[in-house]
């Protein structure tokens, strides 16, 4: 119940005291709904979301894919009232996990941010050091207002995004030059640090174009709930979690509501991360509010744990990148007029208006995902200086030259529904963009049709109906797994004894860490085998490259929820090489080692023969390798022929 509370307070107080700056944004109230309509709804959300976890249970993913949609198209319209109840937090929460756990066993698509959903090694040693030396260095006279650890995983982040990932660095920097200074503007106003405007740098790479496989949008990637709390809507024409005015304005909104709950600006990025039950939900199992102590448990997956780190660096590297040696090509500020078209036209009509080109007016309204403004009065952006030209033309234009769209005629037996979703097209938008009513709709009917949209629409924003779905009952959640027990570290891992001590650059000190020796490798917690509590009839393997645990459970004809139950460290993510228990043949089963490793995105021969305890020139004799180039993808052998 204290983590439900801690969601109600984040989202119930979402939309109070706008400051007098910010955009106007049209708010839609919905009518009152009865106590027993909302009930109904809710009965419906719990059977979906059930439905998705019993078909999750028994392995069939399509099916609990497409229950999640449902629940997904069923909520989409909900009042923030009815979202913000404790009984349907609780759902939408149990709801994530569903779709967490498909999101891992499908192939991900490749996102357009930084964040890193595989364990990275820390570098250490004498490159660690050298690093060190060039962020002081790099750092003279520079103060930030964000709170940044010169630890080896920050250093680790600052290396890669000089090294490996320095393309992707400098054209994120690039873009990021054209939006910072209404950024800084934005955050100033709503009294966040001006340094976390580098958290698009991981999110998106200043791209208001991104989309991630979780379905989430625009330079600060919000999932649909999430942005319509924070006052983002979304339909057939218009998505504005895109828009980076809109979207900045909610992003600082949103960070400030989970700094003001967290007290913590680490927390508050890592709740922007995994949500804010998710955190809620570690703190509580390992007790502490130190984000470097949660990194180092289970309760946070691999890319949270990775997300403080690469912010940090990205801060670093963003603040001074000609001193990293990454050349940035600076942009135009992103700048503009508005002009109010009071009803739908075109984009290519309105370029010719303000004497520009259709391109440019996408860029400055990247929310609009057509080729026209939507039905009714829409303010357009228009580059400076043309907005009075553009109002000009507009104000001797005839309607019927507002639109060059394709026409067409409603045929016998075509229903209004079906000719809308022909066009991708919610009815009741097709009907505004011809002015006309559903009575009005008859064969014969000559239709204009809007371009189709620039990017993939959701289903819920074309209209889509739920199929009745049985209730199913009340099933509790099982209880949440104990936290493990400390792993030793390993013989060869340098401690923290042997590292240069952490340095603060700027902010208030980190806090102190446990005195114990501690691993200097980023990496997700693998299962261990404890000989007090393991069970007398388990067999131990070691996942392969492309293993699930859904592939896992098949292929030894193993419930998938009993192999969750005995693997709750890799439930969410697991890696080659991982331990996985199965019910089985006795504890005796010996482990095989890893005879052969694929190579990561970023990974470095030295890392590689770090992991496994190998020597690199070792590597290179059995895998006939002349220098110390790998590329991503490639096979190693880890043990001679």
């Amino acid at each position: 119940m204290q983590v439900l509370l801690l969601a109600t307070l984040l989202w119930g107080t979402a939309s109070a005291q706008a400051p007098a700056s910010a955009p106007q944004t049209q708010v839609v109230v919905a009518p009152a709904r009865a106590a027993g309509s909302d009930t109904t709804r809710i009965q419906q959300l719990r059977a979906l979301v059930e439905a998705a976890e019993i078909a999750l249970e028994a392995d069939e993913e399509e099916r609990a894919a497409a229950r999640c949609e449902e629940a997904d198209v069923l909520t989409a319209d909900w009042s923030l009232e009815l979202l913000k109840q404790a009984e349907v937090q609780g759902l939408l929460q149990r709801l994530k996990e569903v779709q967490e756990q498909l999101t891992e066993e499908t192939t991900p698509e490749t996102e357009p941010g930084l964040k890193a959903p595989d364990e990275v090694v820390s570098i250490s040693g004498d490159e660690l050091r050298a690093e060190l030396e060039l962020v002081r260095s790099a750092e003279q006279g520079t103060t930030y207002d964000y709170p940044i650890d010169l630890n080896d995983k920050v250093l680790t982040w600052v290396s890669l995004f000089s090294t490996t990932k320095r393309g992707f660095m400098e054209n994120a920097l690039g873009r990021a030059s054209m939006y910072m200074p209404m950024i800084r503007q934005v955050f100033a106003e709503e009294g966040v640090p001006s340094d976390l405007a580098f958290l698009a740098v991981i999110e998106s790479g200043f791209r208001n174009e991104a989309k991630s496989r979780a379905k989430a949008v625009g330079m600060w990637q919000f999932i649909r709930s999430t942005g319509r709390i924070y006052g983002l809507n979304g339909n057939a024409w218009v998505e504005e979690r895109r828009d980076p005015m809109k979207a900045t304005r909610a992003a600082a909104r949103y960070l400030k509501r989970l700094y003001e709950i967290s007290g913590d600006w680490y927390l508050a990025a890592s709740s922007y991360n995994a949500g804010p039950l998710t955190l809620e939900r570690a703190i509580q199992n390992v007790g502490t509010r130190n984000f470097w102590d949660l990194s180092r448990s289970r309760w946070l997956r691999t890319e949270t744990k990775n997300y403080i780190p690469e912010l940090c660096a990205a801060i670093l590297v963003g603040r001074n990148p000609e001193r990293y040696g990454l050349r940035i090509v600076p942009l135009v500020p992103y700048a503009y007029e508005t002009v109010t078209v009071s009803s739908m036209t075109s984009l290519t009509v309105l370029a010719r208006c303000a004497g520009t080109d259709a391109t440019t007016l996408k860029a400055l309204n990247p929310e609009l995902l057509r080729g026209s403004t939507p039905p009714g009065t829409y303010q357009l952006r228009v580059p400076p200086g043309k907005a009075l030209d553009c109002l000009r033309q507009l104000a001797h234009m005839p309607a019927t030259k507002r639109l060059d769209f394709n026409s067409y005629t409603v045929r016998k037996g075509d229903t209004l529904a079906k000719v809308a979703k022909r066009f991708k097209l919610n009815p009741e938008d097709l009907l505004a963009a011809n002015d006309l009513t559903l009575k009005q709709f008859r064969p014969g009917q000559r239709l204009l049709v809007p371009p189709p949209p620039a990017i993939g629409l959701e289903e819920r924003d074309i209209g889509s109906g739920t199929g009745r779905v049985k209730a199913l009952g009340d099933r509790p959640l099982a209880p949440l797994p104990t936290t493990p027990r400390e792993v030793d570290a390993p013989s060869d891992t340098p401690t923290r004894a042997e590292l240069p001590p952490p340095v603060t650059v700027g902010g208030p000190p980190a806090p102190a860490l446990p005195k114990e020796p501690t691993v200097a490798v980023v990496a997700p917690a693998r299962a261990t085998t404890n000989p007090e509590t393991a069970s007398p009839a388990l067999t131990l393997l070691r996942a392969k490259q492309g293993d699930t645990l859904a592939k896992l459970a098949r292929l030894h004809k193993v419930s998938l929820g009993e192999l969750i139950r005995l693997n709750p460290e890799v439930a969410k993510a697991l890696h080659p090489g991982d331990e996985v228990r199965l019910p089985g043949h006795g504890a005796e089963a010996k482990v095989a080692p890893a005879t052969s490793h694929r190579v990561k995105k970023g990974e470095t021969l030295a890392a590689i023969a770090r992991k496994y305890s190998l020597s690199p020139a070792d590597l290179k004799a059995w895998n006939q390798l002349k220098g110390e180039r790998i590329q991503a993808g490639q096979r190693l052998r880890l043990a001679p022929r």
